[in-house]
């Protein structure tokens, strides 16, 4: 396959960092875009009875917004050309599928469920599924990061 746009889903803790370098690494290799892509699920905002959360999901998203930074600052200096990032809301299944399929990125790379503090959006089994619909769906290949 052609890889001409490399999209990297970033959770944003420690355990992406396997997941960044091997993006990195796959963008340098096909001298590909590489767009780094985080999905805020803000679900939790509707079940929310007191108003400082949102405050608190505004500084979430700046977070997001200063760590994305911080990676296409290393993706630049380890030399790849065109690097970009998106903060994206809402479901992140949904969002994935919708960003692949409206900047028709050639290969996704995604980080498999770890044991962490935090819950995964994705157990190991569901993943794997998503992986596999995502490819049936377009020519997309999809490279998943043991962390």
């Amino acid at each position: 396959m052609n890889v001409k746009h490399v999209a990297c889903a970033v959770r944003g803790g420690p355990e992406s960092r396997a997941t960044v370098m091997k993006a990195i690494d796959l963008s340098l290799e096909c001298g590909a875009k590489l767009t780094f892509v985080h999905v805020m699920d803000a679900d939790f905002l509707g079940y929310a009875t007191i108003g400082p959360l949102s405050v608190v999901y505004r500084e979430l998203m700046e977070m997001g917004n200063f760590i994305m930074l911080i990676l296409r600052d290393r993706a630049i200096r380890r030399g790849v050309k065109d690097v970009d990032y998106v903060l994206l809301e809402g479901n992140i299944r949904k969002k994935l599928r919708g960003f692949v399929r409206e900047t028709n990125a050639s290969l996704l790379v995604m980080g498999r469920p770890v044991r962490s503090p935090g819950s995964n959006v994705f157990k190991e089994k569901e993943i794997e599924e998503f992986a596999e619909e995502l490819r049936r769906e377009g020519e997309l290949e999809v490279h998943l990061v043991k962390q």
